[in-house]
């Protein structure tokens, strides 16, 4: 791996780098290899799955990733950390789950199951451009487990209340709670990045926009809340850049003179 660079840069994805309509915009694809070839590494912070970045990492040619809510950190093909839930916690998530009429929907590093099919878990999936997963409520003890979702249109406070102790919840739409081992976020992950790249004491920059990115946008010195994002975003970011849909990350790098 290539660890002689400036410094890194980590995107967000949903409302970040990526549109409206989940895609990566050209003048954004461009953005990015001009910033490589300025010697910095860009790399994505993100919820998503490793699977689900092919969008994202083709026409940028991004190939290091903090996913799943920093609980999978890849760079140029080599997993550099990882952090699973036990088999036993999400048996106890998806049964509390069942009192509310809740659906747990099951993220292994390229596979997505859920322990129930509805039109809103369909709804959901469509909304990230996703596709809807299958159905198979034991998942869990199949394969190794990042991240699970909670589908639910409420907020994350009856789950933290029983399962604080060890799990990470955020509700980063109208649809699903992220759902990761405690001690995990996107900082976490972040900081395994760096002291596997050797790049710790390089410039580190950070765009984001949701509530799973308010730990890096907070402890990052260089950090960039897309104009659509939420408040306490903005607040605790150095710098408010425009829109993702209104060259966001291009004004972002411009103020930075990374591009």
């Amino acid at each position: 791996m290539n660890k002689d660079y400036k410094g890194t840069v980590f995107f967000d994805l949903d409302g970040t780098l990526m549109n409206e309509h989940s895609k990566i915009d050209p003048d954004v694809a461009a953005a990015i290899h001009k910033l490589r070839d300025n010697g910095y590494l860009p790399a994505i912070s993100t919820g998503r799955a490793p699977s689900e970045l092919v969008d994202v990492t083709g026409p940028t040619g991004i190939n290091t990733f903090v996913s799943f809510n920093g609980a999978y950190v890849q760079s140029a093909g080599t997993t550099i950390y990882k952090k699973n839930i036990s088999p036993e916690t999400v048996a106890k998530v998806i049964e509390e789950a069942k009192q509310y009429n809740d659906i747990i929907t099951m993220h292994s590093l390229d596979k997505t199951y859920t322990t129930k099919s509805t039109k809103f878990v369909n709804d959901f999936y469509k909304s990230v451009k996703i596709p809807i997963p299958g159905v198979d409520p034991k998942f869990y003890e199949k394969e190794e487990l990042p991240m699970i979702l909670v589908v639910t249109p409420d907020g994350p406070e009856r789950y933290s209340k029983i399962f604080g102790n060890e799990l990470t919840f955020y509700k980063t739409g109208p649809y699903a709670i992220d759902t990761i081992a405690k001690g995990v976020s996107k900082m976490n992950g972040i900081k395994h990045l760096l002291s596997g790249l050797e790049l710790e004491d390089k410039p580190v920059y950070a765009f984001g926009d949701g509530p799973n990115d308010l730990p890096m946008i907070t402890e990052i010195e260089h950090s960039v809340a897309m104009g659509n994002g939420i408040d306490s975003v903005k607040k605790a970011a150095e710098f408010v850049t425009t829109a993702n849909t209104d060259h966001g990350i291009v004004n972002g790098l411009k103020h930075y003179n990374l591009i």
